[in-house]
């Protein structure tokens, strides 16, 4: 079927984020023998008016985004972190093409409350949501006109082409890569700074994390995490369950020992042999020391967890479950994640 992507995804400035979760699930639809455009709704209200301001492009996008639509004629058509697109579109969509699937899938945490804000505006105006939180925190986006289901971060064969088990030169023993949160709370730099002084003969590499402005893109990313023997997978929350970033996706898949805290419970579902649990840093530093001098323990765990993230979480049964769940009513396959519709 025809399948339109609309959000931040491929357009004129995108090629250092190329790896991120919108190229995974468009890649994911094309292989599952779909046909996948993508409207990027901020570069289109941006280059429709002379001060390339996104605010000042709005409705010229909805305008245009209705056009395309009525063009492609697209089945489903997912929408990203699209504030730009109002709901209005949406229902203008849907009269004029009635049997069109809309879903509306936020990758983003439960705990910012403009996050949650913004999933409750879609709320009765698209057929599903998918969010990468899973639980009873989904009760409060549940209505009559559609589905609230948990999705986890894709893993996507054609990007995570590196395996850092495998790596012989392999030089980074620990690797934290982050954006630090400064409009909000965020604990993350006081575990960061934490490491870094008390390395003590580790390799310790941060970029970012409110520590340093060494944030890495692009090709580089992946170089550095085939580089990287360990990492910390931590959020600015780890209070929802099964809640991560595609960074712990992207860690794991590329053979890294990935480093976990307790709150999310991912051991649900990747059991407790793929990945490293902590509740504290002083446990997070004892367990880095201890998988730094036992390699092959480390090989093991980390070559679980690279199995598992790529076969579970592969992005072609997230899509597939998109459409099991948008279309069929039932579900094609047994999905390895929690598959409850709230």
């Amino acid at each position: 079927m025809k399948i339109l992507y609309v959000g931040n995804a491929q357009g004129f400035t995108n090629a250092d984020k190329y790896y991120l979760i919108p190229q995974r699930l468009i890649n994911g639809f094309t292989r599952l023998g779909h046909n996948v455009y993508v409207f990027n709704d901020r570069d289109v209200a941006r280059h429709s008016n002379i001060l390339r301001s996104q605010k000042r492009g709005r409705k010229a996008m909805n305008e245009a985004l209705v056009k395309t639509c009525l063009s492609y004629k697209p089945a489903l058509i997912v929408l990203a972190h699209c504030k730009n697109v109002t709901n209005d579109t949406l229902a203008e969509i849907r009269s004029a093409l009635p049997d069109t699937k809309i879903i509306y899938r936020n990758v983003d945490p439960l705990s910012s409350d403009g996050n949650v804000k913004d999933i409750h505006q879609r709320v009765s105006h698209v057929d599903n949501i998918y969010v990468t939180s899973g639980g009873e925190a989904l009760k409060q986006f549940s209505n009559n006109k559609g589905g609230v289901y948990f999705m986890p971060n894709p893993a996507d064969t054609a990007l995570d082409t590196v395996c850092a088990f495998d790596n012989k030169d392999a030089d980074i023993d620990f690797l934290f890569l982050a954006s630090f949160l400064r409009d909000q709370h965020d604990h993350r730099h006081l575990t960061a700074q934490y490491l870094l002084s008390h390395a003590d003969g580790l390799h310790i590499k941060i970029g970012g994390a409110g520590v340093n402005e060494d944030r890495i893109f692009g090709a580089d990313y992946y170089d550095v995490l085939g580089r990287s023997k360990m990492g910390l997978c931590v959020n600015k929350t780890s209070d929802f369950y099964l809640y991560a970033s595609d960074r712990m996706t992207q860690y794991m898949a590329a053979g890294i020992l990935a480093f976990i805290p307790e709150g999310p419970c991912f051991e649900d579902v990747l059991g407790d042999d793929s990945f490293i649990s902590f509740s504290t840093d002083e446990e997070l530093l004892d367990k880095i020391k201890h998988y730094k001098e036992n390699e092959s323990e480390r090989i093991r765990i980390a070559r679980n967890g690279y199995d598992k993230v790529r076969e579970y979480f592969d992005t072609e049964k997230v899509c597939q479950f998109m459409i099991d769940t948008s279309f069929a009513g039932a579900l094609s396959q047994d999905y390895r994640w929690p598959t409850e519709r709230y």
